[in-house]
This record gives structure tokens, sequence and C-alpha cells, in this order.
């Protein structure tokens, strides 16, 4: 009956042992990564949102749209003036604004309202 008590308490200790294991391992690799901040002329594409969500510049300026984002995303113009395409975590995409106006755009695969933004350029 000894054997099978310290059996029976090394099985359980082991399991415990794992467990715990498990729940540090998850607790650290879902921490949140530092993304820091978009650049000057830079849009983060984030999760249900856009960082920053508008954004002024001068004419011919070129925006660098990033993907910080574990999702693809997508930088779509409202009035097909642009379309990025699929763009994949960390990957960017570059568009030249050339007249003044105000320019709105959205991401096709999460088209929320709080995935929109708007380029106002002067």
């Amino acid at each position: 009956m000894t054997l099978k008590k310290n059996m029976y308490r090394i099985t359980v200790s082991t399991f415990i042992s794992a467990c715990v294991g498990l729940i540090l391992i998850t607790a650290i690799s879902c921490k949140k990564q530092n993304i820091g901040t978009p650049g000057e002329n830079e849009i983060f594409l984030l999760y249900k949102t856009f960082s920053p969500t508008s954004l002024a510049v001068k004419k011919g300026t070129t925006i660098t749209f990033t993907n910080k984002d574990n999702a693809n995303h997508s930088i779509t113009s409202s009035t097909g003036l642009f379309d990025s395409g699929k763009i994949k975590n960390e990957d960017s995409f570059l568009h030249t604004f050339n007249d003044a106006g105000t320019y709105s755009f959205y991401c096709r695969y999460h088209s929320n309202q709080q995935e929109q933004g708007t380029i106002i350029v002067q």
C-alpha cells in the first residue's frame, strides 16, 4: 500500500507542476508586445483600429501603413483611389497623396466603424 501511495503522490505532484508550467508559459507568450509609436508619416494597423485614425499632411507626402497586428489588414480607399490588397503582419503599404483633399480609408477585412481612417492633404 505504501508504494501505491507514493506513486499517487508523485503522479499528482508531476501533474500539478506541469499545469503550473503551462500557465506560466501561456502568460508569458500572451503578453502584448510593445509596438512603439508610428513615425511622422506612418499609420499602424492594429486590432480593430488604426493609429492614428486621422493624419494631416502636405501635398506630395508618402504615408506608410504598417500592419502591427497578427491578423491581415488592408488599406482601401472609400472612393476606390487606392487599395493595398492583403497586408500581413509587419508588412507595409505606401501611398503618395499628391492632391489636396480628404481621403477616407478602411480595412476590407474588418470593415467596421472602428477600423476607418482619414488623410487630410493640404
